[in-house]
């Protein structure tokens, strides 16, 4: 008799989506100069340090009133796939391509460190890493957003090889390139999705992130329930 397969390994997601923001709401609208001029679809957060997947962010996108800061879901599934759908490396994806071709389905992410992954010598595996930009204490990430029954969720957009040690890394957007990511064309955004070799990066963190949420609305639970999703 043939033995039946054994149990199939649980799916995990990858350990290279984190992120930490050393700053607080109120200073990332001074360091942008942006307002909350968007709902915040998951919370009202003050402080958001230890970023990880289907948790929330603080997310720079236009709206009506312009740039704004919102509050967003790390998973633009919103929670419908077996894990959090985090990151984006292939915009010939029909569904991806008719996302960003909408530049106001087009963010940002800022963020102070973030994950990456460094090619092992022999090839066999990629061993993530954490970095930072030298220069910039705050970088963002280049995302895409969508809602979900009126929660809005995104994911970074990532790059693949390119010059260097690294495997994979967010598509960082250097601070002369925000404009065009958020509003750009087609050709910008497919030129900017490239892996950079003169980025600053520094490999390493000064020190290890702090997982801390501070809510304006402490009475409020987290996670939200989904009826508090929908709003």
């Amino acid at each position: 008799m043939t033995a039946l397969p054994g149990p199939l390994p649980r799916a995990t997601h990858p350990v290279s989506d984190r992120a930490t923001l050393d700053r607080s709401a109120d200073e990332l609208c001074a360091e942008f100069a942006v307002a909350w001029t968007h709902r915040a679809s998951w919370g009202a957060w003050s402080r958001l340090r230890d970023l990880v997947p289907g948790h929330p962010a603080f997310v720079l996108r236009q709206g009506a009133q312009g740039l704004g800061l919102d509050t967003q879901r790390w998973d633009i599934s919103g929670g419908e796939a077996c894990w959090p759908t985090t990151r984006i490396f292939s915009l010939t994806l029909p569904w991806w391509r008719r996302l960003a071709e909408v530049p106001a389905q087009r963010c940002l992410i800022p963020v102070t460190a973030a994950r990456g992954a460094l090619s092992s010598p022999d090839g066999r595996e990629d061993r993530p890493v954490w970095f930072t930009l030298d220069g910039q204490p705050v970088f963002t990430v280049a995302g895409l957003w969508r809602s979900h029954a009126g929660a809005h969720g995104f994911a970074m957009l990532g790059c693949v090889g390119g010059e260097g040690p690294w495997s994979t890394l967010p598509m960082i957007v250097a601070p002369q390139d925000r404009a065009r990511w958020l509003g750009g064309d087609w050709a910008d955004v497919t030129a900017l999705q490239n892996p950079s070799p003169v980025l600053p990066i520094r490999i390493g963190l000064c020190e290890g992130p702090a997982a801390s949420y501070e809510r304006c609305d402490r009475d409020s639970a987290w996670p939200p329930s989904r009826r508090t999703a929908r709003g």
